[in-house]
């Protein structure tokens, strides 16, 4: 049969734009572009089965009829690798391109017509020997030739613009752009073979299942739109510039226990079915256990919420008993306008800080993203690449605040203290970057500088032969809760050949801690190294009281807060001067914090404090100068 190849192409595309069809899409011009590729093969495949059954029937249809659709073939096959190219590129040039990349775009686009109106100017012949049937002459050659020139183009582009073209794309591209120009090499110097419509099909095939098939884009677990395609939604919104609004919709439980997971499924579960209504919006399923409704109208949000509370409400109020269930309430987070955000990376961010985790804390339903929470994003956002730069470019200092020890009467310790030197010197002081690095969880590389930078002093300059006992280094509760911060910890200080008996490891905010098996497990193994442990800024927590009972310290640091009200509130007194009698009866030492006038530390060497540190005796230091605090004062 002369055309079983293109039935079987027929078969193939009229499939694929089958399910393409079928399943949903988001919109995205390259969807559009893959979109038309499909109809334009489609299209070519039909005319070419056309041009071989009017070739072979050309006296009952007539010479004019069969030269004018074996041209609109040859068209229509230019036609196919011209969309090929365009899906290549046409999305990238329209987002990203700059004034010359657009300027080949459209040199492409004339090439393109002047290709047609050549082929369509060229003459034809057609050969049929009653088994043989294909078309020859100059306008074949043209459009072999400007087929040519786009395969070429298309494999130049992936290259040349492979910044912005995903490399899994770019190979499905060059894989069609291959079979495409195999066929075509054999169908001219072998005519009998029309194989060219055959190969067009086969190489969307490769497409659709590497890149474009829509089923890639939905959640198994739900039918909506999955997470992994979010943000590609939102850039196309962004680059095309269009207006939308957008709401997180997420649920108030930590999920923490059988029960509380269950009820968080079932909710999921209720909610999911039900937003298969919402005809207004681009649902996303994430992983995380929420959703995230796109909308083209601010208008439709109000209504969602509305009709999402009358569906669970009336899932609660259920007539029938069996059929009553209690679902979890749903917390909405509301961006009125996409403009707050520069581009979707920001809209994620803000929205990532959004998503609450514990119901306890939640005074309302809903929160709504306006220009000054994104304003508070991009300063935190700025403050963590600030860090993220000093550690990159060894802007990152330590300074050294001395200890005075009562008993013995000199300064035998000193806390490391971090700060940030700007490029104009100005020095950027811990609070200001500490907490925002501690949430974003960058506070564990820059604490591995920190220490690298505190080890290599204690090696360097010896300075247990000034007088000192111990440095102590902050410990955030993130690095003490990981799995792996003990041996990581271990390796450094073996690296620098330091004494664990110097180290002391200050634990802070013990009030978050959540996982204390991977803390007490962190602890137990650094301690047997020979490090010692202590409780930072005491009196600002709520567990503080419970963590010196049940861990194994060795210190305790008394808060600025609490030491400047012993000496104000009678209350503050007797809860300081108990700590101390129970601390020192359990064998722990106090260091008071904050201290900052000769009258103080007399009041704190009556009240039995072991250590004093504060501004009193000095601020911190940087390294030299706190080595010679130390020689004029411990020598």
């Amino acid at each position: 049969m002369i055309i079983y190849t293109q039935l079987c192409g027929l078969v193939i595309i009229s499939m694929l734009l089958f399910f393409y069809y079928k399943q949903p899409t988001m919109g995205l011009a390259s969807e559009q572009l893959f979109k038309i590729s499909l109809l334009s093969i489609l299209i070519s495949t039909l005319l070419d089965i056309f041009s071989c059954n009017l070739i072979i029937r050309a006296a009952s249809y007539g010479e004019s009829a069969v030269y004018m659709t074996c041209k609109l073939y040859l068209v229509s096959v230019e036609t196919v690798v011209f969309t090929c190219l365009s899906y290549a590129i046409a999305e990238t040039l329209l987002n990203y391109g700059s004034r010359v990349q657009k300027l080949y775009g459209v040199i492409v686009q004339i090439l393109f017509l002047l290709g047609c109106g050549l082929t369509l100017f060229l003459p034809i012949e057609t050969y049929y020997d009653g088994r043989i049937v294909y078309t020859y002459g100059p306008a074949v050659i043209i459009t072999f030739v400007i087929s040519g020139l786009y395969i070429i183009g298309v494999f130049a582009s992936c290259h040349l613009l492979k910044k912005y073209i995903k490399p899994k794309k770019a190979t499905a591209i060059r894989i069609w752009m291959v079979i495409m120009a195999a066929a075509a090499i054999i169908q001219y110097y072998n005519p009998k073979h029309l194989i060219v419509s055959f190969a067009a099909c086969i190489g969307a095939l490769v497409v659709f299942f590497e890149i474009e098939n829509p089923e890639s884009s939905i959640s198994r677990r739900t039918g909506h739109f999955s997470s992994a395609v979010i943000r590609e939604y939102l850039d196309h919104l962004y680059q095309n510039k269009k207006e939308f609004s957008l709401m997180m919709i997420s649920f108030t439980t930590v999920a923490d226990s059988s029960s509380d997971t269950f009820l968080l499924r079932k909710t999921i579960a209720k909610l999911s079915d039900f937003l298969f209504s919402i005809k207004d919006a681009k649902v996303f399923d994430t992983t995380e256990g929420y959703f995230l409704l796109v909308f083209d109208n601010t208008d439709f949000m109000e209504s969602t919420k509305f009709r999402i509370a009358t569906y669970f409400q009336s899932i609660e109020d259920s007539p029938d008993v069996r059929n009553a269930i209690t679902l979890l309430r749903p917390y909405y987070t509301i961006v009125p306008t996409c403009n707050i955000a520069d581009n979707s990376d920001e809209l994620l961010m803000v929205l990532s800080g959004f998503i609450p985790s514990d119901h306890k804390t939640i005074v309302s339903n809903e929160i709504v993203v306006n220009s000054q929470v994104m304003a508070d994003v991009r300063k935190r956002k700025m403050v963590e690449n600030l860090v993220v730069d000093a550690m990159k470019e060894e802007r990152v200092e330590v300074f050294y605040q001395p200890i005075f020890d009562i008993n013995k009467e000199k300064f035998t310790s000193a806390e490391a203290l971090v700060r940030i030197r700007l490029s104009d010197g100005t020095l950027v002081m811990p609070d200001q970057f500490i907490p925002i690095v501690e949430e974003t969880g960058r506070i564990i590389p820059l604490s591995d500088v920190i220490y690298r930078s505190a080890l290599s002093f204690i090696k360097s300059y010896r300075i247990e032969n000034l007088g000192i006992d111990h440095i102590e280094l902050n410990l955030s509760i993130k690095q003490s809760e990981s799995d792996v911060f003990a041996s990581r910890f271990q390796e450094q200080i073996d690296k620098f050949e330091v004494d664990p008996s110097i180290i002391n490891l200050e634990i802070t905010d013990t009030s978050h801690i959540s996982n204390l098996d991977a803390l007490t497990s962190n602890m137990r193994k650094l301690i047997n190294a020979g490090i010692q442990f202590s409780i930072d800024d005491f009196g600002s927590g709520t567990s503080n009281l419970n963590f010196i009972i049940d861990m194994p310290i060795n210190i305790i640091k008394l808060g600025k807060h609490l030491t400047s009200e012993y000496f104000d509130s009678t209350k503050a007194r007797l809860v300081v001067e108990t700590v101390v009698e129970m601390a020192h009866s359990m064998g722990l030492k106090i260091v008071a914090e904050g201290i900052e006038t000769y009258d103080e530390v007399e009041a704190m060497k009556a009240l039995g404090i072991d250590y004093i540190q504060g501004y009193y005796f000095s601020k911190p230091l940087p390294e030299h100068e706190f080595l010679k605090f130390l020689q004029n004062h411990n020598l």
